[in-house]
């Protein structure tokens, strides 16, 4: 019991630390960043998941690194990113058929 709790402790973690990444993307583009400054905010993304990622193992499971945390912090980041790409495909799709909608009703 005590190893899926832990597992799900730690697919959520990845869920949110991509949540956390897309939100800095989106913050990308609403102010325009160079290479440096991009440079700069990733390697301090990834160490601040990092130190979630340590005080995880930390406080649930003594420090000891366990393979199957570390698989379901992966897993998460991933399903993640491919439910935001079924996501987008779906907003496109649906935007499509709106604005063609729209196009054929405002045709004489």
């Amino acid at each position: 019991m005590f190893e899926l709790q832990f597992f799900s402790k730690a697919f959520m973690l990845g869920v949110l630390m991509m949540i956390a990444y897309d939100a800095l993307r989106i913050f990308r583009r609403i102010i325009p960043h160079g290479a440096g400054a991009v440079a700069v905010e990733d390697i301090l993304y990834w160490l601040a998941c990092g130190v979630c990622i340590f005080r995880m193992l930390y406080v649930e499971n003594s420090g000891a690194i366990r393979g199957f945390a570390i698989a379901a912090v992966v897993l998460g980041m991933l399903l993640y990113l491919q439910f935001t790409k079924l996501l987008k495909k779906a907003g496109k799709k649906l935007h499509n058929s709106v604005k063609k909608g729209i196009m054929n009703s405002k045709s004489p």
